[in-house]
């Protein structure tokens, strides 16, 4: 397995029952949607979040 589905279930497995219902009804919308829109969601995602732990900061590198 991955070592990032690992620790994608890792953080699921944490959560309360509502939160998991979250994350999957958000699976089940975000997979019927095209790839212009997947993208733009991606897109959202890393401006409100910045970078995640498999990712690098432009600005600095870490």
């Amino acid at each position: 397995m991955d070592e990032k589905v690992k620790r994608l279930l890792k953080v699921y497995s944490e959560l309360d029952w509502d939160s998991r219902k979250e994350v999957r009804d958000f699976i089940l919308d975000f997979e019927k949607k095209e790839y212009s829109e997947k993208r733009e969601i991606n897109e959202s995602f890393k401006r409100s979040l910045g970078p995640m732990m498999t990712d690098t900061c432009p600005y600095c590198g870490k």
